[in-house]
């Protein structure tokens, strides 16, 4: 069924009448055969209705078009169709009933009059889409419909138009586009005035773009308030992989690196209830991994990064193993990197007198499974009621307790605990210290005891530890607000 189709705001009810071919038709000359693809692959099992926004002025595109595409010969259109999404159908009536489009939303998607690629700023809920899993970073928009306020919370996603923006710039949209949404401290930026960051230190004409390097993609978000860091396989070898884990664990989308392009990875999907290598050794919750979820501008949203085939169309080209560096955002505050608080923390937990050994003897016979990430106190602390902390001593101490802007943290599990994902005790390290300063901890929580670093949480002499004892300690939920989480049976 088609209502409107001449109109403004034309909707489409997929039947056994009309199919995505008809959706194309109503969004032409702007979406074409490449565009309809790719949007069809992602959604074709989920979206039962479309409704075609004619005439959209999309402020992405309208900041290329009034930089670049104007300026052509062949000048295209300045005005976009936004496309939105909805799981089952709706009819006309049903676009002032707020609460009917909300819960069938799926997402919107704008489609630029720009060849070859149509698809422009994308952003769905993976929530309503069968073929995502993992945990991942989401962010909410709120897009109207004709005046009616909807929500939707996702990546945002955006296709090169292979002008202004090429992957480098895509890739850099996709990443400060979600910090935007998500804290008001990050300005939001448009496509060529990102481009036009690199104008100081590029070789050659800004656009067309042809492309940016690793270093000059870390000093655009160095520009825009981050602290950035650059890692590469060769140089960290064994723990590149552990590394690129941990800081999406942090809830940090990063710019990952491939020969010849770039992707945002943002997400992980993981095994807990993959079995351990032999030894006594403590692991790393990095061990479960499985893949990552990207965005690459050349396919679809929610992709998955891995390495071996899945027989899936919306499976990346990429593997983990394509991947040669990435870049890490770091917020400007967090001066201690991944790399440092995991050697700092396993001395801490195994070398001295307030490790594991002494204040923990049970735990020193367990096999130990260690989960590294960044958090900000206001976080740590929101989620302290709901889960407990294991001890209500601990949970009090816990929230009276200073702690800076960020922090690491250290969840302490065994094999067990960790696939039923409860945890046993936490480390907490003051994230604004640096490698080489003496202490850094202010908590170290065992089942048996919590140990506050008082010197460390005032800001006075550091050591001046305090002892809360506590019985019976029971296990608790591991921390998760930095990631969502998405399962659909695939």
């Amino acid at each position: 069924m088609i209502d409107g189709a001449n109109g403004l705001l034309p909707i489409i009810v997929f039947d056994s009448d009309h199919n995505w071919n008809d959706m194309r038709k109503l969004a032409e000359p702007h979406l074409d055969e490449a565009g309809q693809h790719r949007l069809e692959t992602a959604l074709k099992m989920t979206v039962k209705a479309v409704a075609v926004e004619r005439h959209y002025i999309d402020k992405d595109y309208r900041d290329t078009f009034s930089n670049f595409h104007s300026k052509k010969f062949n000048t295209p259109d300045s005005r976009c169709i936004r496309l939105h999404f909805f799981a089952e159908s709706i009819s006309r009536a049903d676009v002032r009933d707020a609460g009917k489009l909300q819960k069938h939303y799926i997402g919107y998607s704008i489609i630029r009059p720009t060849r070859p690629n149509a698809v422009g700023r994308t952003l769905l809920d993976p929530n309503r889409l069968h073929y995502v899993n993992g945990t991942m970073c989401v962010c909410e928009e709120r897009p109207s419909v004709q005046g009616v306020e909807l929500k939707v919370k996702g990546f945002p996603f955006i296709s090169q138009d292979a002008d202004v923006t090429v992957c480098a710039q895509s890739a850099l949209w996709m990443l400060l586009r979600y910090f935007s949404n998500k804290y008001p401290v990050y300005r939001e930026m448009y496509p060529f005035q990102i481009a036009q960051l690199t104008k100081d230190y590029s070789i050659g004409r800004i656009v067309p773009s042809g492309g940016l390097t690793n270093w000059q993609m870390s000093e655009v978000t160095r520009q825009l308030g981050f602290s950035p860091l650059i890692y590469s396989r060769d140089d960290h070898k064994e723990i590149f992989d552990h590394l690129l884990y941990t800081y999406i664990e942090s809830g940090i989308p990063i710019l990952a690196f491939v020969p010849g392009h770039v992707v945002v990875a943002f997400g992980h999907c993981s095994d807990y209830k993959k079995s351990l290598p032999p030894g006594s050794e403590p692991m790393f919750t990095s061990h479960f991994n499985t893949s990552y979820v990207i965005n690459d501008d050349n396919g679809v949203p929610y992709q998955l990064l891995r390495d071996g085939e899945h027989g899936l169309a919306t499976a990346s080209r990429l593997a983990v193993t394509d991947v040669w560096g990435f870049t890490v955002p770091l917020p400007e505050k967090v001066y201690l990197p991944a790399e440092h608080f995991q050697v700092r923390v396993k001395h801490l937990l195994f070398e001295t007198e307030f490790g594991i050994k002494h204040c923990s003897p049970p735990l020193e016979k367990e096999r130990l499974v260690l989960r590294l990430f960044l958090t900000s106190n206001h976080a740590f602390k929101r989620h302290l009621d709901r889960r407990g902390m294991g001890h209500d001593t601990a949970r009090d101490v816990y929230a009276n307790m200073p702690l800076p802007h960020f922090i690491w943290v250290c969840e302490i599990s065994t094999a067990a605990a960790f696939a039923e994902h409860q945890i046993l005790g936490e480390v907490i390290w003051d994230a604004t210290r640096n490698a080489f300063e003496f202490g850094g901890w202010i908590a170290l929580h065992y089942p048996e005891v919590l140990l506050v670093d008082q010197g460390a949480a005032l800001n006075a002499v550091e050591h001046a530890v305090k002892r809360f004892d506590l019985k019976n300690f029971q296990k608790y939920p591991l921390f998760r607000s930095n990631l969502k989480e998405v399962w659909h049976p695939i």
